[in-house]
């Protein structure tokens, strides 16, 4: 069993806290024959970097890339380069010293700025290995994400299951610090996939379909390395949740997946890590930094942002995967939702990337699935008062009516170029649904009232007087 070798990939970014625990979970694997990639995304705390050295020098599986930050994205395309042999490697170190570091420079094209290659002098037995260093053959990769670990018989347990299928995906125990979050069911559990064994691709998206789900896989299984390959599948660079385009396009591109429902993987879900972002500020290293510079006035709308960008990249590396693949009916299962979520960019004030410029290039899209209706509802000036109300933050009421207004104008050109004459029907089900939500209803009511009043008064700076007097 042990003669597939299985590459890991693990990107770091600020986890000093919880490397150690990550990385001793995969020395210390039942199952040995591992390649395993450190990415140093740029971290800025004081030990990660450290850390990932020392234990690539106690283990000569390991190799380090340490680069500039470019988002959790770029650190696992440089695993997935690096094991696809794109990068030529000089060895900066030319004599190998017992117990120390070889370092090497990335020769030729280096898309994502890598500054130094690490690797343990221990693998080289002479300085002609170090003058002919080349990147192991891989099986199966993985990815482990750094704040995270693996049960220690993970891998063994995967290895056995790759046997004719392409991939093997498995669950995921939370675990919630500081119990900051509720406990949530994992994605095996809603989609109810709990018995052990072998599915088509088929089964999949009719499991997906029904549920009306939005897959999304990264780390919770072994992918076979060839069919990664042969897909030309990586993930899209800058945006927080790619797991969403990097599943839904592997898993179309493959024919058979194993099921395995044991949660051998424990995903940590932390305040601070890039999927609960809740900073104020953000690093002149960061990748992030001139965007958050455009918005540095108003964080609500920077994070807004981030995550529009986040869907319009994705609608568009979608389309563009499916369409030249045709996967017609994977499109009509997933895409809906996608393009939902990417009509996020209308409602904001700023556009330093141009995303409604992406949009426009798939605005048949949109009429094609008649979206719109209930993205628009949500949106409303009525729907965004209810809201604020009941998440007891009036004193934000103001800046989203003038956010509203200064939306208007765009919005209603944005309707009219796509042709979404559709919007005007006020007899959809599931746009009337979300007109009976509570915020919606009560967004309406006092819509009507402070607008009458501030008709009457013409002074929309005391409309809080009459909001409290009311």
């Amino acid at each position: 069993m042990q003669n597939k070798t299985v590459g890991v990939v693990i990107p770091i970014y600020n986890v000093q806290d919880y490397l150690r625990e990550c990385l001793d979970s995969v020395i210390n694997q039942t199952y040995k024959n591992l390649q395993v990639v450190l990415v140093n995304d740029g971290s800025t705390d004081e030990n990660s970097l450290n850390i990932a050295k020392e234990y690539t020098l106690k283990d000569e599986r390991f190799i380090l890339f340490d680069k500039k930050n470019g988002g959790h994205s770029s650190a696992k395309n440089v695993g997935i380069e690096y094991f696809s042999e794109e990068y030529k490697l000089k060895n900066i170190t030319n004599d190998i010293k017992e117990n120390s570091l070889i370092e090497f420079n990335i020769e030729g094209n280096n898309p994502y700025e890598i500054y130094k290659v690490y690797k343990s002098s221990k693998f080289f037995k002479n300085e002609n290995e170090l003058l002919n260093f080349k990147t192991h053959d891989i099986d199966y990769i993985i990815f482990l994400d750094s704040d995270d670990y693996w049960e220690l018989n993970c891998i063994e347990e995967c290895v056995p299951r790759m046997d004719g299928v392409e991939v093997v995906w498995f669950d995921f125990q939370p675990e919630i610090e500081n119990n900051f979050k509720k406990q949530f069911k994992t994605e095996m559990e809603i989609l109810n996939c709990t018995n052990e064994g072998i599915i088509s691709s088929n089964d999949w998206l009719e499991i997906c379909e029904k549920k009306k789900y939005l897959f999304w896989f990264a780390w919770q299984g072994m992918i076979e390395f060839k069919s990664l390959l042969r897909s030309k599948l990586k993930f899209i660079d800058r945006i927080i949740h790619e797991d969403h385009h990097f599943g839904i396009c592997l898993f179309s591109a493959i024919k058979k997946i194993y099921i395995y429902p044991q949660k051998n993987y424990h995903y940590r879900v932390r305040k601070n890590s890039i999927s609960h972002q809740n900073r104020y500020y953000i690093d002149k290293a960061s990748y992030l930094y001139d965007l958050f510079q455009e918005f540095q006035d108003d964080i609500y709308e920077f994070k807004n942002y981030q995550l529009a960008m986040n869907w319009v990249f994705t609608l568009s590396h979608m389309i563009d995967f499916l369409s030249l693949n045709n996967y017609e009916r994977v499109e009509k299962v997933f895409l809906s939702q996608i393009l939902s979520r990417a009509l996020k960019i209308l409602f904001l004030t700023k556009d330093p990337y141009n995303l409604i410029g992406i949009l426009k290039i798939y605005k048949n899209y949109f009429s094609k699935y008649q979206i719109g209706k209930e993205e628009f509802i949500k949106h409303s000036l009525e729907y965004q008062i209810g809201y604020l109300i009941l998440k007891n933050n009036i004193f934000n009421i103001n800046k989203v009516i003038k956010r509203y207004n200064s939306q208007i104008k765009k919005n209603q050109e944005f309707i009219k170029e796509f042709s979404l004459k559709f919007l005007e029907d006020s007899y959809d089900f599931d746009a009337q649904k979300i007109k009976k939500h509570l915020s919606y209803r009560l967004g309406k009511f006092l819509y009507k009232i402070v607008f009458f009043w501030r008709k009457n008064e013409n002074d929309i700076g005391n409309w809080r007087k009459w909001f409290c007097w009311f």
